[in-house]
Order: structure tokens, then sequence, then C-alpha cells
């Protein structure tokens, strides 16, 4: 009898074992959270993913020092993707799979983020502030997918709309060619609200080293305005390349340019045109502006704010707050509900809404133009 009841013991016992979940909390321990990022830390956007990554840090490294979130420190776990979509999608495997981390944030390839999206829904694993306005990646509401920046959509509808009443009637547009039809889409849009069509379409690869042919056919076009979707470099090239050919007529580009942009240009850089969707980086006069600095020179002394920077510095600062309202129980499902609950979070003027319907975080969108000192001015 003894013995009988000893083994329905046993049963019970491996039943309730093996009953329970294996991974209740992914990412999450008794002391930390882990949080994954994908970017191109070598490659043509090495210096836009350093300046993302310092931004994020310096956010987590303050989480940290005032005893983290519920208990737990914050860890981000980084993986180098080269700007490489594939990449992108086999980071985004191993972050999930191999590392385990909770979420994703700040991935830095808008291509990238688009060839892994399929994954990540099926994976239910939440993605916050890809640092790009892809239009492939906002076509349609992701369950997971949150974005704290505007997207190219309403940056290429802002500067088109100010050019054209400017009297510009020739543009040229230069898109990525590794993303899909959906940032072409929103320049010709853009045009097309205003009357006008574009005099050539140019597509650019990220991290080539020769744009001669692209510059040949700007040049061709004879435009007033080449408007650019693109990381800097190529930027940079197809600048000096038409200055050198005798171009006279002017530039404008996305945010995703960075504003490092402005220094590699040097001189060629007076007078383009620059969207930014952030609040200006260098301004501390409020609250937020001078825990972004202190926050910054912690973990990066040598560093200087920019906008880059600032992009993965609220986007770190909007992961904390849902993290904190996920609770001690934190698991994907109540993160993805916790960030939907943020209504109106006020980052020194720059506000962040999100709801079950509505992942599109911000609509803010600003011009500025290069001074002859090198200063963007608004």
């Amino acid at each position: 009898m003894l013995l009988k009841s000893f083994h329905i013991g046993r049963v019970v016992a491996a039943l309730l074992i093996f009953s329970a979940p294996v991974l209740a909390q992914v990412g999450v321990s008794n002391d930390t959270i882990l949080i994954g990022q994908s970017a191109g830390f070598t490659g043509g956007q090495a210096e836009y993913s350093k300046d993302v990554k310092a931004g994020l840090e310096a956010a987590f490294a303050s989480a940290n020092r005032n005893g983290g979130v519920n208990g737990r420190q914050i860890k981000l776990v980084t993986e180098d993707d080269g700007g490489k979509k594939e990449a992108v999608l086999a980071n985004t495997k191993k972050l999930n799979e191999t590392h385990k981390v909770l979420a994703l944030i700040g991935y830095t390839s808008g291509a990238g983020t688009e060839t892994s999206l399929d994954y990540i829904t099926k994976s239910q694993i939440p993605i916050l502030s890809p640092a790009t306005g892809n239009m492939g990646i906002r076509a349609s509401h992701n369950p997971y997918l949150f974005h704290t920046r505007a997207g190219y959509n309403q940056e290429m509808s802002k500067i088109i709309s100010n050019l054209a009443s400017l009297g510009y009637k020739r543009f040229a547009l230069a898109y990525l060619g590794d993303v899909g039809p959906a940032n072409l889409k929103a320049m010709q849009d853009a045009l097309a609200s205003n009357s006008l069509s574009a005099v050539a379409v140019v597509t650019l690869d990220r991290n080539a080293q020769d744009f001669t042919p692209q510059v040949d056919q700007l040049i061709d076009s004879k435009p007033e305005m080449v408007i650019f979707i693109s990381n800097a470099k190529p930027i940079v090239k197809i600048v000096q390349g038409m200055r050198a050919r005798g171009f006279a007529g002017q530039f404008a580009t996305s945010s995703f340019a960075g504003s490092r942009v402005v220094g590699d240009l040097e001189k060629h850089a007076r007078g383009l045109v620059m969207i930014q969707v952030l609040p200006q980086p260098q301004k501390n006069h409020l609250k937020f502006h001078q825990e972004f600095h202190a926050d910054l020179q912690r973990v990066a002394p040598n560093l200087k704010p920019n906008y880059t920077v600032l992009e993965g510095y609220i986007a770190a600062r909007v992961m904390v707050e849902g993290l904190k309202r996920a609770g001690k129980d934190i698991d994907r499902t109540k993160l993805v509900a916790a960030l939907e609950s943020i209504s109106n979070l006020n980052l020194g003027g720059y506000y962040i809404n999100f709801s079950n319907t509505n992942h599109d975080g911000s609509k803010f969108v600003d011009m500025g133009v290069v001074d002859l000192s090198g200063h963007l001015r608004f």
C-alpha cells in the first residue's frame, strides 16, 4: 500500500513538472531583462548604427543606475548585420532563438526590418523603434511593431510641398534599391499631390563604393532638386560627384541620412535641405534634454549629442516605460499591452501616443537647411 502511494506521488509530481511552461518568461530572469538589437555596425551604416546604440545604452544605463525595472537590470544584446537585409533576418532569429531576448529595438535597416517582419510576427516578439521611416513596414498595422518616429510619407510630403511652394519643379529621386517599392511610392505620391513628377529616378546600394552611373543619370536629367531616401554614404558620394561636374542645383534628404552627413559633406553641405523627425538634440532648457545630455556623457563622454543618438535614447526611454507598465511578471504579451497603453508620453515636448489600433507613436516632422557655417538651421 505504501509502495503504491509512493508511485502515485511520483506520477503526480512528474505531471506537475511537465505541465509547467519551459520558458514562461522569455528574456527575463530574476535580475535581468534582455533586449536585442540588430544594426549595421560595419558597412555603410556603421556610424549611424553606433549612434543609435549609444542612445539606447545611455537610457538603459540610466534606468539601471536607478534600480532597473521592477528590480531587474536591462541588458542590450547586439548583433552586427553590416547593413545587409539577409543578415538582419539571421540576427533576428539568433536574438530570438539563441539569446532568447524579450523584445527587439533600434534596428537600423528598414529593408532588413521588412525582410524580418514575417518571422517577427510569427514569433510574436515585440519590436520597438526601427530607426527608419521605411514605408514597407508601415503599410498595414502590425500587432508587434511599434514606431517612435514619423514615416517617410510624412517626411516627403513636408519637404516636397515646401520646395514646390518655393517654385522648384524639376525633382530627381534617389533611394535605396534593397527596399520594397513603398519608399519610392511615398516620394512619387508627394510629387503627384503637387502636380509634379520626377525627371529621374535612380536606385542606390547603401554599401557601394562607386556611384558614377547614378551621377551620370542625375546630371543628364537636369534637375533643380535631388531628393534622397538613403544612408549617408551614397549621398556624400553623389553630391561630391555632381558638384565636381558643375551641378549648381540643390539637394534634400530624408532623416535617414543622419546628422553626420553634414560633417562628411564638409563644404558641399551648404544649402542641403534636411528633414528631421525629432526635436533638436542640442537643446538643454528642459529636464528631458538635461537628462539626455547627462546620460550620454556617462556612457560616451566624447560623443556629441546628435539626432541619431537622440533617436536611440527616445526609443529606449519608451521601452523602459513599457517595461515598467508591464509589471513584475512581464512577458511579451504583457509588454505589447503595456506599450499600447502609452498615451501622451512627454519626452521634452516630443509626444508618444500608442493604442491597440495605432502603433505610429509620432507624426513630428521638421525641416532645416545647412547654412554657410555648416549648421542646420530651422
